[in-house]
């Protein structure tokens, strides 16, 4: 058995995580919920991590690497690709480096690493849920991101019954596009190996997985 997890780094109470496992062609809702920071998020995941089980791979939900200038050519083809498909501030989405909050920028590379020191061999994805939303045509002009829930995403997740937040929600699609990278991936295309110059803050590789045919 292997699972995915998936990060939303924000502030306390706001640092959603969630925990999915592959159920036939989409993935299982196992937990989710909000944390305050990286350190708690992880202890939460591992509270409910079953024995002899584990985690494949992680999809967190801010920027993992740096470029010297602050201006990644991913995140460029990415805000292009959602304004097509009718964000209409794909800026506000896929935001610059030197506009991020600290919850986002610092923690994001936090929970990398720790995932790191814990799961040597877990695969990691940057993730943008709500430019996701976009891509896998979930979102569109008259359906933005805030509107859309965990239930209309069931052709990817299976759900039981429940209210998630915006922070959990966005952990879940963290999760599937971990999944969805790793086991489907002439169909996805990560942009972190077409990236110049990446600095990278910790020891762990860093990805940046979206569905490849949309984001040109």
């Amino acid at each position: 058995m292997e699972l995915y997890v998936g990060f939303d780094p924000g502030g306390e109470g706001k640092f959603g995580w969630a925990m999915c496992s592959p159920e036939g062609e989409r993935l299982r809702i196992l937990h989710a919920g909000n944390a305050d920071h990286a350190q708690n998020a992880l202890l939460a995941v591992k509270s409910h991590l079953p024995s002899q089980v584990t985690i494949a791979g992680a999809g967190i939900d801010a920027p993992l690497f740096w470029v010297s200038n602050g201006k990644r050519h991913s995140d460029l083809l990415v805000r292009n690709a959602i304004k097509k498909l009718g964000s209409k501030s794909p800026g506000g989405t896929v935001q610059q480096l030197n506009s991020l909050r600290g919850a986002c920028l610092v923690q994001g590379p936090l929970i990398a690493k720790l995932l790191m020191n814990e799961f040597p061999t877990i695969a990691i994805t940057e993730t943008h849920p709500k430019a996701l939303l976009y891509l896998l045509g979930l979102a569109n002009k008259q359906n933005p991101p805030n509107d859309i829930g965990i239930e209309n995403l069931c052709k990817y997740v299976h759900a039981d019954a429940g209210q998630y937040s915006e922070h959990e929600r966005d952990s879940v699609i963290g999760a599937v596009a971990s999944w969805a990278s790793l086991k489907q991936q002439g169909e996805w295309r990560d942009l972190a190996q077409e990236e110049q110059g990446l600095l990278v803050p910790f020891d762990y590789k860093p990805a940046y997985w979206m569905p490849w045919d949309l984001v040109q």
